[in-house]
C-alpha cells in the first residue's frame, strides 16, 4: 500500500478518477486532498453557512463528488487549524469503489461559536493505493451510501 502524492492525485482526476466533480487543484496537499464544505447540518436546519455554538454537533457534506477506483482507500483527518479552536471530528474509512459526497460529522467542544461556511477546507483526505484491486467493491457489498448527494444520516 501507498499514500498517493499531489502529483499522482492530480493524474488520476484527470482520467476521471478519485474527484469527479467540484474538484480544486488549491486543496491539493503534498499528500492528500482538503475536502471542502458543501453544505452544514445544525439540528433540522440545512444552509450553506452556520454558526455553530459550543458542545453542539453539526454535519457537513463534501462540495466535491467522489469516485474511487477499486483499488484505492481513503482516510480522512480534521484540519489541525479546526482541531486548535476545539472541533473535534468522526470519521470512517472511504471503501474502495465508493462513489458520491461524503457527510462528516463534528463536535465544537469549545467554549466559543465557529462559523462554518460552504467552501471552507475542514478536512484532509489521504488517498491510499492498495496492493490490488478488491474482489468485492464498496457498491457491490454494501453500498448504503453509493451515489449519495448532501448530507446523508
Amino acid at each position: 500500500m501507498s499514500v498517493l502524492s499531489d502529483r499522482h492525485i492530480e493524474d488520476e482526476v484527470s482520467r476521471g478518477f478519485l474527484i469527479s466533480e467540484n474538484f480544486s487543484s488549491s486543496s491539493v496537499t503534498p499528500n492528500g486532498y482538503d475536502i471542502r464544505v458543501g453544505m452544514v447540518r445544525l439540528g433540522t436546519e440545512e444552509s450553506g453557512r452556520a454558526v455553530v455554538g459550543p458542545r453542539r454537533y453539526f454535519l457537513t457534506s463534501s462540495m466535491e463528488f467522489f469516485n474511487f477506483p477499486d483499488n484505492v482507500v481513503g482516510q480522512i483527518w480534521i484540519r489541525s487549524s479546526y482541531a486548535r479552536k476545539g472541533i473535534f471530528g468522526s470519521f470512517g474509512f472511504i471503501d474502495a469503489g465508493f462513489r458520491g459526497n461524503l457527510t462528516l460529522s463534528f463536535f465544537n467542544g469549545s467554549d466559543s461559536e465557529i462559523e462554518i461556511a460552504s467552501g471552507d477546507r475542514i478536512a484532509q483526505l489521504v488517498f491510499t493505493r492498495l496492493e490490488e484491486s478488491v474482489d468485492r467493491s464498496y457498491s457491490d457489498r454494501s453500498g448504503n451510501y453509493q451515489e449519495s448527494r448532501g448530507i446523508k444520516t
